[in-house]
Order: C-alpha cells, then sequence, then structure tokens
C-alpha cells in the first residue's frame, strides 16, 4: 500500500480463530502472520490489525509483543492500544447489545469484557530506516447510532506517524 510521500507500507488484515480454547491454533495462525510479513515486508514498517480473539495475556499476544517465543521464534510489534491506549480498550463486551446473546452462549459469564481487536505496528528491528510513532489509540463503534450496533466488536483507531526517516 503506497502512502504518498514515504514509500510503501505492507498492511496486513487478520482474524484468528475464535474458540475460547483454540490458543494453539492461534499460535500457528500468528506464527504464520509474521512470516507473511517477513516474505512481503516492506520498507516502512508493517500494520498488521484485526480480530485476535485473545487477550493480551495469551501466548499468541504475548508472541507479536515480543514477550515470548513460539516454537523458538520471537518477534516484535507494538500493540498500538499498549503504547497510547487509554483505559482497558475492551473491544468485545456484553456493554454492546450486540454481542450480548453471542457472549452468553458462548462465554456464559454476564459481565464479561476483553480486549481481543489489535492494531500493531513493525518495529525498529524490522524496519531499522524508518520509524512508525503510535499517537494514540481508541475505540470506535462503541456507542449505538439510533441505537443501532455496528458491530459485535468495538473498533479500534490508531494514529500512527509514519516516516521514511527513522525517529532520533
Amino acid at each position: 500500500m503506497p502512502l504518498p510521500g514515504e514509500g510503501d507500507l505492507l498492511f496486513i488484515a487478520a482474524a484468528t480463530s475464535w474458540r475460547l480454547a483454540a490458543e494453539s491454533a492461534r499460535e500457528r495462525q500468528v506464527v504464520a502472520l509474521t512470516d507473511l510479513d517477513a516474505r512481503h515486508r516492506q520498507p516502512l514498517p508493517t500494520v498488521i490489525a484485526g480480530d485476535f480473539n485473545a487477550t493480551p495475556d495469551a501466548a499468541s499476544i504475548r508472541y507479536l509483543t515480543g514477550l515470548q517465543s513460539l516454537g523458538g521464534r520471537s518477534v516484535k510489534y507494538h500493540d498500538a492500544w499498549e503504547v497510547a491506549g487509554e483505559g482497558q480498550g475492551y473491544t468485545w463486551s456484553v456493554d454492546n447489545q450486540n454481542a450480548q446473546s453471542e457472549i452468553g452462549g458462548i462465554v456464559r459469564q454476564p459481565r464479561h469484557r476483553r480486549r481481543v481487536d489489535y492494531v500493531f505496528v513493525g518495529s525498529w528491528d524490522a524496519h531499522p530506516n524508518t520509524s512508525c510513532e503510535v499517537q494514540a489509540a481508541s475505540l470506535a463503534f462503541d456507542l449505538p447510532v439510533d441505537g443501532i450496533w455496528p458491530s459485535d466488536h468495538f473498533g479500534v483507531v490508531a494514529d500512527l506517524e509514519i516516516s521514511a526517516a527513522p525517529s532520533a
């Protein structure tokens, strides 16, 4: 994806296995995503965003954020919410009427709230000649419009300052 005046950026939209007990599958899937990034990496930092169906403490998310290895491999992406979000950033919550029935059937916990949607950006070690600073992260679609909820998940918006020149 061309970024005017800066160069090309790889944007990967992702969704991983949704079942609560599918962390093993999610681990394989995030390794495959990082392999895809490595094969198609552009000079500008990669952005990987989507529904990962895993909380920040899950192995798949810890792998993406450089906090643990999987299969002897490690990577580092910045979690935009961790860098610049305020509050918990719950994206799948009983507070959303579109999600209540689904959560009731799958989780069966009346106060369920989790952060499972993310924006990740590549770090300097994979993109040493560029920079991507997370300026802000916020929820989107987290309120109904005219009584209608846009989705069963709240979205994540990340404001990124991307430059072909590394930051000082």
